[in-house]
């Protein structure tokens, strides 16, 4: 029967599984079970023990151990969990005893070394707890768990300094742990150091590569990070370009040709449109292929932006709630990230033009103004959207629709001319529809932009800016609960 069943690693998260609940006894149950049906399995015995040892029923935790001792001679994790028994028992003489025969038989096994270290600790023989734990960080030097016990030594003993410092050297060698960025806070608060308290827990969401640029900067200024100073508005911005470049890298590292795709994205998205448009349909006549890019391409930026950063508060409550920070960085971010992307595409798009016979003119300067409106239109936006949603959380689905809306109400597939001239100024209070007017003047007309039209648009977002920034700061210490209910 035996050579029908599935291997045990197949079947063992049935029995995890209630352990990660913390339902010992639904524990206990299904690994007797397990037990019977693969006896050979040093798992299902351990496991179990642990469960017992939890109930603090530890005669029959024990009972399974030495049985699993005898079965399984010598194993690495039956004497672990052995002394771990013996520690909850208070038999730290034993314990020490199963420790160093860990450590005799398997030397590479950091607990062997490492709850040694906890055992004397607790026994009061801090000299010889230090020594095992230096031993550890020789035998283990790739496991963050002695390191971790050789920063808890100093948090213990109040050497605030010397914390900072192991911290740091966990930081280092393990980036995404945890425990390097929120002790060493606290570590930093304890010793008054407020500001760099604030930077490392923020630095557990960027990277300790971000955390050592600002205090190396800190440094270079001569600035002394203990007295705690309100953020300045350059360490804002400076925070959003951080996060905005980590994400950019972090978005290439998942694709195979990492930051090849930016170009490909734009060059493969164009060319659909080449190809049905000017060679398959042949709509619109002679310049249309371009006319319509020219459209689409900035379009595309605005779409893309907004659907990205309408949900951002809601996604960062994390970061809100253990670090005060004003909730227009995550839109932000997401308007810097998404820009720094748009470069490619708009350069793409310049080449695509030069090729297609409308090469570079005096008039191409003014596509810098008209990029800059738009970001300024997309930041208010977008800004206001993330502002919304939280409060509104059914509007995140009504975004997709508007963007619908307004792909097919500013004029991309269609020329001006074709608007009936009643209802011409209507269009054109659509702040997107006279943007992309803006770009076929100078890229495709060969024009200055309409710097009357152009001035309103920059007029209203401007206003509408200062009203985003006022309500930010009038709801911002609301946002830290409305996300999360």
């Amino acid at each position: 029967m035996t050579d029908s069943l599935p291997p045990l690693e197949n079947v063992v998260d049935w029995g995890m599984e209630a352990m990660q609940k913390r339902q010992w006894r639904v524990a206990i149950e299904r690994w007797n079970v397990l037990r019977r049906l693969y006896p050979n399995g040093v798992a299902v015995w351990v496991q179990s023990s642990i469960a017992h040892r939890q109930l603090k029923e530890y005669e029959e935790s024990e009972r399974l151990l030495r049985e699993a001792w005898e079965r399984f001679p010598l194993n690495a994790s039956v004497l672990a969990q052995w002394s771990e028994l013996d520690i909850d028992r208070d038999d730290l003489a034993s314990a020490l005893e199963r420790l160093k025969m860990l450590r005799d038989n398997f030397p590479g096994h950091v607990v062997g070394w490492a709850r040694a270290a906890d055992v004397l600790e607790r026994l009061g023989r801090h000299d010889e707890a230090v020594t095992m734990n230096r031993h550890a960080r020789e035998h283990c030097p790739d496991r963050p768990l002695p390191w971790v016990q050789y920063a808890e030594m100093a948090m213990k003993a109040r050497d605030w300094p010397t914390a900072l410092e192991r911290w740091a050297d966990v930081r280092s060698r393990f980036p995404d742990h945890a425990q390097g960025y929120i002790r060493a806070a606290e570590a930093a608060e304890a010793m008054g150091q407020v500001r760099y308290s604030r930077q490392l827990k923020l630095a557990q969401e960027y990277g300790n590569d971000w955390l050592e640029k600002e205090v190396n900067q800190a440094e270079d200024a001569g600035e002394v990070i203990n007295p705690p100073r309100r953020r300045t508005l350059r360490m804002f911005w400076d925070l959003v370009w951080t996060k905005a470049r980590l994400n950019l890298k972090s978005e290439a590292s998942q694709n195979h040709l990492r930051y090849l795709w930016w170009i490909l994205d734009p060059v493969l998205y164009m060319t659909v449109f080449y190809v049905v448009f000017g060679l398959l349909m042949e709509r619109g006549g002679e310049g249309f292929i371009a006319y319509l890019l020219t459209g689409l391409v900035p379009f595309q930026w605005f779409a893309k932006t907004v659907q990205h950063t309408s949900n951002s508060i809601v996604g960062g409550k994390g970061l809100m709630h253990k670090v005060r920070i004003s909730p227009l960085f995550f839109p932000l971010v997401g308007v810097v990230q998404n820009t720094g992307k748009q470069f490619l595409v708009f350069a793409m798009l310049g080449i695509f033009l030069t090729l297609y016979g409308l090469p570079p003119t005096i008039h191409w300067l003014a596509f810098i103004p008209v990029v800059l409106v738009q970001l300024l239109l997309m930041t208010v936006v977008s800004c206001l959207l993330a502002m919304l949603v939280p409060f509104v959380r059914d509007l995140i689905n009504l975004v997709p629709t508007g963007i619908q809306f307004l792909l097919f109400a500013s004029g991309i597939f269609y020329t001006t001319e074709r608007i009936p001239e009643e209802w011409r100024s209507l269009f054109f209070l659509n702040p997107m529809a006279n943007i992309l007017y803006q770009y076929r003047l100078v890229l495709v007309e060969n024009q200055w932009p309409d710097w009357s039209g152009l001035g309103w648009v920059a007029l209203g977002c401007g206003l509408g800016l200062l009203l985003v920034v006022f309500l930010y700061r009038r709801f911002e210490p609301i946002f830290p609960r409305v996300v999360i209910e």
